[in-house]
């Protein structure tokens, strides 16, 4: 009956959890509040820097950073001190519905009347506080139709997965926390 019950446990536990479009896969049980490392941009990305502009990195980041601090607090797994395990994100990809600043000034035709399917990839590491891998997350949405994008502002669509992906995380985290696996 333990084997039964250790292999049922075994399987659940590292078996991905969907919620609503995240997948996420714990490989330990996860414990406590988690501190929030710096953000980074994968390279997918990072290739199209100089055509998005630099500065919408920062918003990008900016922007993920505040809804993950947001939705970590509320659910009570947001680290104040040291110590505990640390969430490690990058944006892998981000597709804005309107053209930046950046986009605008390179192509010509190209104006801020333009609008397009917007969206974004994520992708999260939790790390124990002795850097063995807890959980993985990710997270990709896109709007499925170019008429949702009509009255978008330029990043409207990849802020939208922000914040789902935030939630979403903070939700399966919590969960797993208090399940104890």
């Amino acid at each position: 009956m333990r084997f039964l019950i250790s292999a049922l446990a075994a399987v659940l536990f590292t078996a991905p959890v969907f919620a609503q479009g995240l997948i996420a896969n714990y490989s330990a049980t996860p414990a406590g509040p988690v501190h929030l490392a710096d953000i980074t941009i994968g390279e997918t990305l990072e290739a199209k820097r100089d055509e998005y502009g630099a500065r919408e990195f920062d918003r990008l980041i900016r922007t993920l950073s505040s809804d993950l601090q947001r939705e970590l607090r509320e659910a009570a797994l947001l680290a104040d001190g040291e110590g505990g395990a640390t969430l490690h994100v990058v944006i892998e990809d981000a597709t804005p519905n309107r053209p930046t600043m950046a986009q605008q000034g390179g192509t010509s035709g190209l104006s801020f009347q333009s609008y397009g399917r917007g969206g974004a990839h994520v992708m999260a590491e939790l790390r124990a506080a002795d850097g063995s891998l807890v959980a993985t997350y990710e997270y990709s949405w896109t709007t499925p139709s170019i008429q949702d994008a009509q009255f978008a502002n330029v990043w409207t669509d990849t802020n939208r997965t922000f914040d789902r992906f935030s939630s979403r995380l903070a939700a399966s985290l919590r969960d797993a926390v208090n399940s104890g696996s």
